[in-house]
């Protein structure tokens, strides 16, 4: 493949040992500054709207009736914060991508006239992969959960319920919905896969991505079935607080935030070490993003997160804030929770006085301690990014790790970045 780092070129390299910090032999280059969010999301929608498009073109083609199926794919796919996008697309700058080589200022060697958009294209492409694969993966949580919403608005499997209704179809509404979900679900998935794949033809064909990939879609999904399995595993279970970590990291610590990052950065061509410094940064900061989650699911404000409050204690989560309260509980108290988790038909007043004893036991306060100490782990490693390129120039070289160094304009906007997603409100 064509490497993208700047002034090199060349096939990725595979995870492994690299060159050692400070070396004057293959100095990392240094990211002075990340695209915004906002910028990114503007790329990644318009590649991404314009493939689906195209794919409910298609849909229509084989027959009028499969046009449900295009509309409800690019309506669901709208919005959203774009985090693994973002986050894919960093990834790619930190391992010292340069998205706009071949324009003015362009230092990559072999880049031609032009093949900056094809570049900027592909990386959109890529990163919008990734906001199929969540959507996918979404479509199909909601159906499990028998969740009734998804950010504000009827989830997917009611949206199609609601329409057997208008329809006058025969059989049951309920039934169709669900079953049409699951398959715009599959689709959606299928659909991941091939516009990661075309997102190749101006990227390359990397192994270390194509492998990272895989495990992106490996470990959502058995993560998936962790958390289907968790929710009827007792909460006296011995292993209730291990099993929960598990889902959190498998299930969305590492897709949401480390996963994204190690796969843009296998894109740019990173080496063992870049991938493994990335990797340091990205799997605390998922699991604070997905620790916060936990809370909003328990506590947050229904304006704000789109879902019922308590949402998550009816649908019988066993997060690791449901772990941590069982573990300081009485045999009582455990009991009335045990009993209400997972009991879509828990009025108000009971929810509320699950949250009680949530926060009364101390639960809340731990998780919201593993929050801090998780974002102030990510924080520090990019401060340590930070401190390389200005301890660059001495004598004595960096004097921390060297393998991935950043300005100060790329710290500000990852710390701002990882403390909005370890402390949002939605």
């Amino acid at each position: 493949m064509t490497s993208h780092r700047s002034g090199m070129t060349g096939d990725a390299p595979e995870p492994g040992p690299s060159t050692a910090p400070g070396s004057a032999d293959a100095p990392p280059a240094l990211v002075e500054f990340l695209d915004s969010p906002e910028s990114i999301a503007a790329e990644v929608s318009a590649q991404l709207e314009a493939f689906l498009a195209e794919k409910a073109a298609e849909f229509e083609a084989i027959s009028p009736d499969a046009t449900a199926i295009g509309d409800a794919l690019i309506e669901f796919t709208r919005g959203g914060k774009r985090i693994r996008p973002v986050l894919l697309w960093w990834g790619f700058q930190l391992a010292g991508g340069d998205v706009r080589a071949g324009e003015a200022g362009g230092t990559t060697a072999d880049r031609t006239a032009g093949s900056a958009a094809d570049l900027t294209a592909g990386l959109a492409q890529a990163a919008g992969s990734l906001e199929l694969l969540h959507a996918a993966a979404l479509i199909h949580d909601d159906v499990i959960d028998n969740s009734d919403t998804r950010r504000g608005r009827p989830a997917l499997h009611r949206q199609f319920e609601a329409h057997h209704q208008r329809s006058g179809f025969h059989g049951d509404g309920a039934s169709f919905g669900v079953s049409a979900s699951i398959v715009i679900g599959d689709i959606c998935l299928a659909l991941s896969e091939e516009l990661f794949e075309r997102s190749q033809e101006a990227l390359g064909n990397s192994r270390t991505a194509l492998e990272l990939r895989g495990t992106v879609r490996r470990d959502v999904m058995v993560g998936q079935y962790l958390d289907v399995l968790a929710e009827v595993i007792p909460l006296s279970d011995d292993r209730i607080a291990e099993r929960a970590w598990e889902v959190l990291s498998y299930k969305s610590a590492k897709y949401s935030v480390e996963q994204p990052l190690l796969l843009g950065a296998a894109l740019a061509g990173a080496d063992g070490g870049q991938l493994q410094e990335i990797s340091a940064f990205g799997l605390p900061l998922g699991q604070a993003f997905q620790l916060r989650d936990d809370v909003l699911g328990i506590a947050g404000d229904p304006e704000a997160t789109g879902k019922p409050a308590g949402d998550d204690i009816r649908e019988g989560k066993r997060t690791v804030l449901i772990a941590e309260t069982a573990a300081r509980i009485s045999a009582d108290q455990l009991e009335v929770l045990a009993a209400r988790l997972g009991d879509p038909d828990l009025s108000d007043a009971e929810v509320a006085e699950c949250v009680d004893i949530i926060t009364d036991s101390g639960g809340l306060a731990a998780v919201e301690s593993f929050i801090a100490d998780k974002h102030a782990h990510a924080a520090t490693i990019v401060d340590t990014w930070a401190e390389a390129d200005a301890g660059a120039g001495s004598a004595a070289g960096p004097t921390a790790s060297a393998q991935v160094r950043i300005g100060s304009a790329a710290q500000e906007r990852l710390k701002g970045f990882a403390k909005a997603l370890s402390y949002r409100s939605s």
